[in-house]
């Protein structure tokens, strides 16, 4: 007698997200999670932690788990914060059940001609991947398919990438949700048979302070040019929940690391301008991650070389 569905235990592991600068891991990690978790920009190298979200979901009587670890770009640069950066996304492949390689579906040119060959960082990041796990199942996405209003050139780079040894290959657009829940069903597949190993409402086991300073930072990426944001770091001073009759809040003070003086000045803006813009956006998406009121408030310090010192990156938690 086969056991009933009731029996029969889901599907619980962990799955690596993993590609080079700006493919759309993090994107990705938020839409599969449903909930904003890691910040996103338009920049490369964003993200500069692992960063853990949990998905569970029941298939009838069964209740699966994805434990998804995003990870910053792997890129051969390996040079102060890089090296820091490169290495927890190389770290987090260790014990892993499956690893995701991201990659971009062809971009068209001027003409609308799309390219139909491999990205060389592209292969230097699966090189990395072998290197580090030889017997882990791996599935490949290729993000951003809403690019293409002809979709026939993904066939002849879905055919590159076999040849390169990965079988399991799915075209999704992190942005609207194309093709997500098909990648789910790719990896829940590869993932050993057990129960789930967080209860079912976590999202992260990232403490809230952690997300709080990382919503600020991505502020900072949405207004600010240049190396600004890569000479960014930013330290929580005060995270405090409060009773009040009102209801609960919580009081937020947060340091704004930056290397140069003039950084400073930028930051700050005309009048104050800009640190308010930094401030409000970054409240907003503060309070919607706590669901309650947020009071925040923003110093600039200015940490000369931060990034580019041992104990500059370890007194920042880089290292």
């Amino acid at each position: 007698m086969s056991p009933s569905a009731e029996m029969r235990p889901g599907r619980c592991g962990f799955v690596a997200i993993v590609g080079r600068p700006n493919v759309g891991k993090s994107t990705l990690l938020n839409r599969l999670l449903g909930e904003k978790l890691a910040i996103v920009s338009h920049r490369p190298q964003t993200t500069r932690n692992r960063i853990l979200g949990v998905r569970t979901w029941r298939d009838g009587a069964i209740t699966n788990q994805m434990i998804l670890l995003d990870t910053p770009g792997i890129h051969r640069r390996r040079a102060n914060l890089n090296r820091f950066m490169v290495q927890q996304a190389l770290d987090s492949l260790d014990g892993v059940d499956c690893v995701l390689l991201m990659s971009e579906a062809p971009a068209p040119d001027d003409k609308g001609r799309a390219t139909t060959r491999l990205h060389a960082q592209d292969l230097f990041v699966l090189e990395q991947v072998v290197q580090h796990v030889r017997q882990i199942p791996m599935v490949l996405a290729l993000n951003k398919i809403d690019r293409l209003r002809d979709r026939r050139p993904l066939l002849p780079v879905m055919a590159a990438w076999a040849e390169q040894g990965l079988e399991h290959i799915v075209p999704i657009s992190a942005l609207d949700g194309d093709g997500v829940e098909d990648l789910v069903d790719e990896l829940v597949r590869r993932l050993p048979e057990g129960p789930a190993l967080y209860p079912s409402d976590t999202l992260t086991d990232q403490a809230e302070r952690f997300v709080a300073a990382e919503l600020i930072r991505e502020q900072v990426y949405h207004r600010c040019r240049e190396e600004i944001p890569y000479s960014t770091a930013v330290e929580i001073v005060r995270f405090e929940e409060r009773s009040r009759p009102s209801g609960p809040d919580v009081c937020i003070e947060a340091i704004i690391h930056v290397e140069q003086e003039g950084q400073k000045g930028v930051l700050v803006g005309k009048r104050g301008s800009m640190i308010k813009a930094i401030g409000s956006a970054a409240r907003e998406e503060i309070s919607r991650m706590l669901d309650c009121p947020v009071h925040l408030g923003l110093t600039i310090h200015v940490e000369p070389r931060w990034s580019r010192t041992p104990s500059g990156r370890r007194k920042l938690g880089y290292e």
